[in-house]
């Protein structure tokens, strides 16, 4: 018996035709990359399979022109041109050693086909209903009994294209009530009554008759599976008792199909698809065991489970306790690519985990943005600038000694990576107790504890690195730094939220007018000692998590607490990172009364006058909390730079910024910003980035185009 306590997760596992090398499946996942960028789609998906992953997909892919979802940047199967750029994607995926999964679907009435402009089938048996209430759906026409069969085929000619693209494993989508095979089996839109409808044999009859069809034309060049959704939820989140549930249709489902795929991709959700992708303020890891982790008794066939999966101890749990054969993960892997290649060398503190905070599922809601990642900086970057996650070429300027002030998140990247970029002495100084700036505070909101990761994996880092020093409770001038004998100064110095906030709505300070009490910014709330009234209206513009953070904070405190905001929702990014519903949930139980598309008018001695659509309301007030502009800590940096001329003197060479010191931002930014710094410290000048490879349509165009020295490009690097 092996010794090693993660031996079970490296176990091959047979799908059909095919074997996976290991347990680790990487799930399909947007990019923002498509297949109209081969080359960044194929390096992003191949850093995957290098990192140990056996299994790697790329993203719901649709079958046909009619099924566009542009804006979208989906994959696509329509043709030869995309048969042509998945092969690169595929290529790069079986040189990391795994095999190349896709995920078909038919889009239906989530469909815009604005491309093409071409009409969408939905199972609506009835043509002119209008449109289903998705945010971003489009309307269909009515899937005549006499349409199926052309539809069906659609699938097939997409799985043959995806054969000889040389993917492994072509997954069908039937989750998150998002394909035309999803909506038939689901009573909340299949109403018809013909033999597509009514029972769950006839409402499995679409899926059962296309399988059938998809596994004859691909044999055994590809094994065939199933993503589905196995429970849509309770009501507000689901579709309550007109959706499929765990304990109702979803095994006798399972059971029905069973004989037609070689493997079950499990998952919940139905059109909200961030009750499957919750964040970690909102759902614990391995959240979807109670839905998806009985249905293996109905199976034969192996079973893939999702939720948020980090731990290799959860992992392993989650194959020996008989809940699945496969771990599969979208956002672990974003994070840290390389996680199984850690796991099996035994280097689980080097993991980069994820912290659930779903910047990656933001971008991807926002018109299907290019996928970003607060803790791996490198994600997107891999093809266009050439960053890898854990290797670092030496600095050319490696032997100049490096100052960085500050030590929140994008002061711990840089003088990391300039630590692992071989820099003889780096020194890494803050006025605080503790590294993690910004974090420190932010980590106390509710339900953002896990967001520590950030910190605690650069800490760990850092302690391996004998190059890199940490200095705390420093707090250093410009003579200091003058002084110090740094030849290359990084400000890091980070950003504060105003008290006398401008809002960026209508270009107006906040006028408190008469207003006695006492005003707050969140940190000052947050860092504990700060005097605060019973009955707190908080006025937020800034729009993401902080306001409804402090706001539950307070309320779960015992505060009485008014939140009002002139966005059309508290927080509206938190529909981007899809933690809205769960979060307001929270907030009306905690009693936070909400205002929206509201303004602030007269203050009294202890009153406020809240503006809202449906006329004024006055409320009393002992604190105020603004949760508004931040403003660049950058004074530090004007000073320097206002004392260049003793820069010579000094010996120092160069003084930049990063992070919210430069322009504040979200996290990932952050991280970013110090990343870049790094990467390019050794380059003309670090202040300015380096141009990057613009994958593109160009005419005459030839492979040395996409290269970084390509003419094509806007300047040699």
């Amino acid at each position: 018996m092996s010794s090693d306590p993660y031996a079970i997760l490296f176990e091959p596992v047979t799908l059909g035709p095919k074997t996976a090398p290991n347990r680790f499946w990487s799930t399909p996942h947007s990019s923002g990359f498509g297949v109209e960028y081969p080359d960044m789609q194929a390096t992003y998906r191949g850093r995957k399979a290098e990192g140990g992953w056996g299994v790697v997909f790329t993203e719901a892919t649709s079958v046909a022109p009619e099924s566009d979802k542009v804006p979208y940047f989906l994959g696509r199967l329509w043709d030869e041109g995309d048969v042509r750029n998945s092969r690169r994607i595929v290529e790069r995926i079986h040189e990391g050693g795994a095999l190349a999964g896709v995920e078909l679907e038919y889009h239906a009435s989530m469909s815009f086909a604005s491309e093409g402009r071409l009409v969408a089938h939905s199972v609506d048996p009835v043509a002119g209903e209008g449109p289903l209430p998705i945010a971003y759906a489009g309307t269909a026409a009515a899937l005549h009994v006499s349409d199926i069969a052309r539809v069906q085929d659609l699938h097939v000619d997409a799985a043959l294209r995806a054969v000889d693209a040389g993917y492994d494993l072509i997954t069908l989508h039937c989750g998150h009530a998002a394909s035309l095979i999803a909506h038939f089996l689901i009573p909340y839109y299949n109403t018809r009554t013909d033999e597509y409808g009514g029972s769950l044999e006839n409402r499995a009859r679409f899926a059962r008759e296309t399988l059938a069809k998809v596994r004859a034309a691909v044999g055994d060049r590809a094994a065939v599976g199933l993503r589905l959704g196995v429970d849509t939820l309770d009501e507000p989140f689901g579709l309550g008792e007109r959706g499929i549930r765990h304990n109702g249709d979803a095994p006798r489902f399972i059971e029905h199909l069973d004989d037609l795929v070689d493997y079950w991709d499990l998952i919940i959700g139905g059109v909200d698809w961030g009750q499957d992708a919750q964040s970690s303020r909102t759902a614990r890891e391995n959240h979807e065991a109670p839905y998806t982790g009985g249905m293996k008794n109905y199976t034969a066939k192996p079973v893939i489970n999702v939720g948020r999966l980090n731990s290799p101890d959860t992992m392993v749990k989650v194959v020996k306790s008989g809940q699945a054969d496969i771990i599969g993960a979208a956002r672990a892997g974003i994070s840290d690519p390389f996680l199984p290649a850690k796991i099996r060398e035994g280097r689980i503190e080097d993991i980069r985990e994820c912290i659930g905070c779903n910047m990656c599922v933001s971008r991807s809601n926002m018109w299907n943005g290019r996928i970003i990642c607060t803790q791996n900086p490198t994600v997107g970057e891999e093809f266009r600038r050439a960053w890898h996650p854990e290797n670092f070429d030496g600095a050319a300027n490696r032997d100049r000694a490096v100052l960085v002030v500050g030590a929140g998140p994008a002061g711990l990247e840089c003088a990391m990576v300039l630590g692992k970029r071989g820099f003889e002495m780096v020194h890494l100084v803050d006025a605080a107790e503790e590294i993690g700036g910004s974090l420190n505070w932010v980590t106390k909101l509710p339900g953002r504890q896990e967001w520590r990761h950030v910190i605690e994996y650069r800490e760990l880092q850092l302690s391996k690195l004998k190059n890199v020093t940490t200095i705390l409770n420093t707090r250093l001038s410009v003579d200091d730094i003058l002084d110090y004998g740094a030849e290359i100064v990084v400000v890091a110095t980070g950003s504060h939220y105003a008290a006398d906030d401008v809002s960026p709505y209508d270009r107006r300070p906040l006028d408190l007018g008469d207003f006695r009490g006492n005003v707050l910014t969140p940190e000052q709330v947050m860092s504990g000692g700060a005097v605060i009234g019973e009955r707190v209206l908080l006025w937020d513009t800034d729009g993401y998590f902080v306001g409804p953070g402090v706001a539950e904070h307070l309320a779960a405190a015992g505060h009485q607490v008014t939140a009002v905001a002139p966005a059309s929702s508290f927080g509206p990014y938190l529909a981007y990172t899809m933690e809205d519903s769960r979060i307001a949930q929270d907030l009306r139980a905690l009693d936070v009364r909400i205002y929206t598309s509201a303004g602030l008018g007269r203050f009294g001695t202890d009153t406020a006058t809240v503006e809202t659509q449906a006329g004024s309301v006055e409320v009393g007030v002992d604190t105020v909390v603004v949760v508004g502009q931040r403003v660049a800590d950058s004074d530090l940096y004007r000073e320097l730079q206002d004392r260049q001329a003793e820069w010579a003197d000094a010996g120092v060479s160069g003084v930049y910024r990063i992070g919210d010191s430069l322009r504040p931002s979200f996290i990932a930014d952050a991280v970013f910003s110090g990343h870049r710094l790094a990467r390019e410290i050794d380059s003309a000048n670090p202040a300015e980035p380096l141009p990057y490879i613009r994958e593109r349509r160009l005419l005459d165009a030839s492979e040395t185009d996409f290269t970084f020295d390509g003419s094509a490009q806007s300047r040699a690097i």
